[in-house]
């Protein structure tokens, strides 16, 4: 089999599995098998398949009709500036949730040596961004999941950040509780998918990542409001909470964050 019918036997394969970018995603999981960039597989199109990699490739392709996840099959996510690890204890990280890293580095360009909370860290792609960014920032990366931690420290590790976050387990903010206010940004993507949303997703996010990372056991509007709460407690008076939200939330946590006392409150699309 040459690479072109490979990629084309693979991306109809896909296709009727349902899964969008079928060819996409079958050039990536070849390039996956093979170590080879785009070029590459432009140049040798014509070329057979080398040494076991026609098995391994089609063995990954089925894994994908099945609905798993590109990114557990490769086991990276590209975000910002990195390529991060990913697996099914944390949320793959998304695309938008770079806005989320642009708009917290716009709030701390005129704050000399930062210190920094991340709220539910994950991957710790946030918290690893910021800090590649803003190594004179002082950032703690929180998680509730212990399996999300080790997945964080071994990124930080791997980027050679491993001393520019401190990682810490606890529930959105808990673990500040009574300490005095220090913090310049506390940012965060929370869980925001309703329950009720849970059965519609899509089946690589339903049964892939893991739900506590998108949907919270206390609701969306509940958990919205102790975490800005909880950040409004920790925030130096000046300092900057920002956090993404779902479509179609904007209104209800830009009111929750002016009960907690945030002033200006601001939407970015």
């Amino acid at each position: 089999m040459s690479v072109a019918e490979a990629l084309d036997a693979a991306a109809s394969q896909l296709r009727a599995a349902g899964v969008r970018q079928a060819a996409l995603d079958a050039e990536l999981l070849l390039r996956h098998v093979l170590g080879w960039d785009r070029a590459s597989v432009l140049a040798n199109r014509g070329d057979a398949l080398p040494g076991d990699a026609e098995a391994r490739f089609l063995s990954l392709v089925a894994a994908r009709a099945r609905r798993r996840p590109l990114q557990h099959l490769t086991g990276t996510q590209a975000f910002w500036r990195h390529q991060f690890t990913v697996g099914p204890a944390v949320l793959i990280p998304r695309p938008e949730t770079e806005v989320l890293v642009e708009t917290a580095l716009e709030a701390l360009r005129s704050c000399p040596a930062p210190r920094v909370i991340d709220v539910g860290t994950g991957s710790g792609c946030i918290a690893l961004s910021l800090a590649g960014e803003r190594p004179d920032a002082r950032i703690v990366a929180t998680d509730l999941s212990a399996d999300a931690l080790a997945v964080a420290r071994s990124n930080a590790a791997r980027l050679g950040l491993g001393a520019a976050v401190h990682f810490l387990r606890g529930d959105l903010l808990d673990a500040f509780a009574g300490r005095t206010p220090a913090v310049d940004l506390v940012v965060s993507n929370p869980p925001y998918v309703e329950d009720s949303d849970w059965a519609g997703l899509e089946p690589e996010v339903r049964d892939h990542d893991p739900r506590s990372a998108l949907v919270p056991e206390e609701g969306v509007p509940a958990l919205y409001a102790r975490l800005l709460k909880g950040a409004a407690r920790v925030l130096r008076p000046g300092g900057t909470v920002a956090v993404e939200v779902g479509a179609g939330q904007s209104a209800t946590v830009a009111a929750l964050a002016a009960e907690a006392g945030f002033s200006p409150v601001r939407t970015v699309r």
